[in-house]
């Protein structure tokens, strides 16, 4: 069970990832509002939502990098090793942040009423969490 959840977790990163590119750039293809300008950052945010339920059922009960890892050792031992402090701590923090600004950034989203709205709510918020994501991703295990 842990290696499947782990895997899709893994995998569903790049759907992440392209929806988030789509999200930051198709409302800036048309020149018309209309409902549909909304329709990408709502894609992301339901993305990052299943993301969200892989990583906290990771986190909270199959992985050994998550809360067992406070179990098993010291915080001061996790604090000092890169590869265990980057996914018991950064990651979780840094995708929690990203995900809080994706859900404040389509709440924003949703209700503005030009496209030019939709596009700078967009940049500021969509943009802010595709950073975070990017930090936040442990890189040395995705390759």
């Amino acid at each position: 069970m842990h290696q499947f959840v782990l895997n899709f977790h893994s995998h569903f990163l790049w759907l992440i990832l392209f929806s988030a590119v789509a999200a930051l750039l198709l409302p800036f293809a048309g020149s018309r509002f209309s409902s549909k300008s909304k329709l990408p950052a709502l894609f992301f945010m339901i993305c990052c939502d299943i993301q969200l339920l892989m990583g906290l059922l990771l986190y909270f009960s199959l992985s050994p990098l998550g809360i067992q890892a406070f179990k098993e050792n010291e915080m001061s031992v996790i604090m000092k090793t890169p590869g265990i402090r980057k996914i018991t701590i950064e990651h979780l923090v840094l995708m929690l942040l990203g995900i809080l600004f994706v859900h404040l950034g389509y709440s924003k989203i949703k209700r503005a009423t030009e496209q030019s709205e939709v596009r700078k709510l967009t940049l500021k918020f969509m943009g802010i969490a595709i950073v975070l994501f990017l930090l936040g991703i442990p890189w040395f295990r995705v390759f």
